[in-house]
C-alpha cells in the first residue's frame, strides 16, 4: 500500500456481538458508518482468543489492546515468560523464589502466597503455582497460607466464583492439601477499593477481625445469590487466627501489575495506616513480576518486552499527533511509544480536556489538523464508552454511537478534502453488564471489531481480504504504508497496472487450453474428411 498521510480513527469500544442479544447497532444510529462500510473496503477483524495471542474466548481492553496493537501482536505474555523460565529450570533456582521461601523457614514463620482467579486464569497459572508450591514443600516451610482475589476476568461483574474455587480445589489443593485458604476478597476490594476498604483486610488478616466464613463455598453462593459478585465481594477470612505476623514473607502471583498494589502498599507501609495500632513492622513481600509504583518490592522476573513499537516504524521525517482524552493520554502515548519516557521530536501529544464532550471536541479539533495539512499520521481515540464519564445504559451507548457517527462524517469529508487515507477501526469491543429496563444485562460487543478504509486512489474492488485478520494486522498496514518491510497478514492490493498485467495473464492462460482444443477440432474435421 502507497505512502499516504493517514487519520487514523480509533472508534475504541466499538466491536460486534458474538450472538445476538441486542441489536445496538444500526444504520439509523450511524447512517454515515452505514454508508461507508458499504462505498470502502470493509472487514470485521478478531478482537478475541488465540489469534490476538489472548486464552480462548478472551476478549481484548483497553490496555491489552493498546499493548497488542503498538507491539505487532508480540506473542510473550507473563504466563510465556514462567513457561520459559520452568523450562530451563531459571524458576527454581531464581533468588527472589527461594528467598521469599527461605526467610519464612529461617524465620520459623508462615508464607503467605497472594493468587488471583477469574476466567482468565488458565492451567498455566495452576501450573506455576504448583511449581512455587513444590519448592516452598521441599523446603519444609511451616505454614502456608494462601489469599484468593477473585476478578480477573475479562468481563465485569461475573458471579463464577464457586466455579473459580473449585477449579483450584482440583488444580491445586488436591495436590498440597497442607496449604490453608485463609482469605477471599473481590478484585475492586483490593484493587480498586477506598483506603479504608483496603487497610481494612490488611487489620483482618493480621488480628482475625471482621467477617469469618467457615464455610466459604456455601457462604459465598449465598451472597451471590442477594446480588454479590466477583468485582465487589467484601474480603474475610476462613479461619479464627492472626495470620500475618512479625517476619512473616509475601509472595505475590501478580500476572496484572496493579492487582493488590494498594494492599501490599499498606503492608510496606503500618505506621502511615495504623499510626497508634500494633501492627508487624517487618513483612518480607517478593512478586513474580514488577509491582506498579512500588520498585521496591523485589521481583522474579522482567516482562518480555518487544523490540519495537508502532512509533518506531515511523519514520523521523514524518510528522505524528496523538490525540485522546487527558485522562487515556498518559497510557495511550506511552504504549505507543514503548513505554519510554520521551517522544522522538517528531511526535507531538494532544489532550482532551472534556471527556464528557469527547465526541464534539474531536470533531473540531481533528477537523482543524486536517486542514492544516501538517501531520503525515494521526492517531485519534474517539472512545464509544468511558466508564469514568458516561452512564451505564443502553441508551447511553447508543447515545455515544450517534455522536461517534457525526463525528466520523466531519472526519470524512474533512479527509477526502485533503486526500488523506482514513482508516477506521477499534482495538477493542464492549463486554459489559448494563442496565436494559430494570435490570442489568450483557452486552458483547466484543468478538471482532471493524476496519474500514477509505481512500480515492483505492477502490473496493482493488481489495482482496485473507480470511483471518486482528486489530494487530492494522498496525502493520500502517508500518507497511509508511515504507516498514513488515509482512501484511490483512489484505492484497492490485494498482490498475498490476491489475491489467494480472488479466493478461489469466486471458493468456486461458487462451492457451482453447488453442490447443481448436487444433485438435481442426485436425479431427482434416483426418474425417480427408
Amino acid at each position: 500500500m502507497n505512502e499516504k498521510k493517514t487519520v487514523l480513527f480509533l472508534m475504541n469500544g466499538f466491536g460486534t456481538e458474538s450472538a445476538k442479544s441486542f441489536e445496538v447497532y444500526s444504520k439509523e444510529v450511524m447512517p454515515t458508518f452505514d454508508t461507508l462500510i458499504n462505498a470502502y473496503p470493509f472487514k470485521l477483524l478478531f478482537a478475541s482468543g488465540e489469534l490476538i495471542g489472548a486464552n480462548k474466548n478472551e476478549v481484548s481492553n483497553f490496555k491489552t489492546g493498546y499493548y497488542n496493537f503498538s507491539s505487532f501482536g508480540h506473542p510473550s505474555k507473563k504466563e510465556d515468560v514462567l513457561n520459559s523460565k520452568i523450562a530451563a529450570n531459571e524458576f527454581n533456582n531464581n533468588p527472589v523464589i527461594n528467598n521469599s521461601i527461605d526467610i519464612a523457614v529461617q524465620n520459623k514463620s508462615n508464607l503467605h502466597i497472594v493468587f488471583t482467579l477469574g476466567d482468565k486464569v488458565n492451567n498455566e497459572r495452576y501450573e506455576h503455582l504448583k511449581q512455587y508450591l513444590e519448592l516452598a514443600v521441599s523446603k519444609n516451610v511451616g505454614k502456608i497460607y494462601v489469599h484468593l482475589i477473585l476478578g480477573d476476568s475479562s468481563t465485569r461483574g461475573l458471579k463464577i466464583g464457586s466455579q473459580c474455587l473449585t477449579n483450584f480445589k482440583n488444580r491445586v489443593l488436591r495436590y498440597y492439601p497442607q496449604i490453608i485458604v485463609a482469605s477471599l476478597a473481590g478484585r475492586m476490594y483490593v484493587k480498586n477499593g477506598s483506603a479504608n476498604d483496603i487497610a481494612n483486610y490488611y487489620r483482618m488478616m493480621v488480628s482475625a477481625v471482621g467477617e469469618i466464613w467457615t464455610d466459604y463455598e456455601a457462604t459465598l453462593t449465598k451472597k451471590y445469590e442477594h446480588g454479590m459478585n466477583d468485582d465487589n465481594m467484601i474480603a474475610f477470612l476462613t479461619i479464627r487466627e492472626n495470620m500475618l505476623l512479625e517476619g512473616d514473607s509475601i509472595f505475590m502471583f501478580n500476572y496484572s501489575n496493579n492487582i493488590a498494589r494498594q494492599f501490599l502498599d499498606v503492608v510496606i507501609n503500618p505506621k502511615k495506616y495504623f499510626p497508634t495500632s500494633n501492627v508487624p513492622e517487618n513483612i518480607h513481600i517478593n512478586s513474580l513480576f514488577t509491582i506498579n509504583n512500588l520498585p521496591q518490592i523485589p521481583r522474579a522476573f522482567e516482562d518480555a518486552v518487544p523490540d519495537t513499537y508502532l512509533l518506531d516504524k515511523i519514520p523521523d521525517t514524518k510528522k505524528v499527533l496523538i490525540m485522546a482524552t487527558k485522562e487515556r493520554i498518559p497510557y495511550v502515548s506511552k504504549t505507543l511509544n514503548g513505554f519510554r519516557p520521551s517522544f522522538k521530536s517528531n511526535v507531538s501529544v494532544w489532550p482532551i480536556e472534556d471527556r464528557k464532550k469527547r465526541f464534539q471536541s474531536i470533531s473540531q479539533y481533528l477537523a482543524a489538523y486536517i486542514n492544516q495539512d501538517i501531520y503525515d499520521l494521526i492517531i485519534v481515540d474517539c472512545e464509544l464508552y468511558d466508564e469514568g464519564a458516561d452512564e451505564r445504559t443502553i441508551a447511553k451507548v447508543i447515545d455515544n454511537m450517534k455522536e461517534l457517527d457525526k463525528c466520523l462524517n466531519i472526519t470524512y469529508h474533512r479527509a477526502m478534502d485533503k486526500n488523506y487515507r482514513l482508516i477506521a477501526t477499534s482495538l477493542y469491543g464492549i463486554k459489559q453488564r448494563f442496565k436494559l429496563t430494570a435490570t442489568m444485562e450483557l452486552v458483547d460487543l466484543s468478538q471482532k471489531t471493524p476496519f474500514l478504509l477509505v481512500d480515492k486512489e483505492i477502490r473496493r474492488l482493488d481489495i482482496v481480504f485473507k480470511n483471518e485478520g486482528t486489530f494487530i494486522d492494522v498496525a502493520r498496514l500502517i508500518a507497511i504504508s509508511f515504507g516498514s518491510q513488515m509482512s501484511n497478514n490483512l489484505i492484497q492490493i492490485e494498482t490498475v497496472e498490476e491489475k491489467k498485467s494480472s488479466n493478461k495473464k489469466k486471458y493468456i492462460i486461458l487462451a492457451i487450453p482453447i488453442a490447443i482444443l481448436l487444433i485438435l477440432v481442426i485436425a479431427y474435421i482434416y483426418m474425417m474428411y480427408f
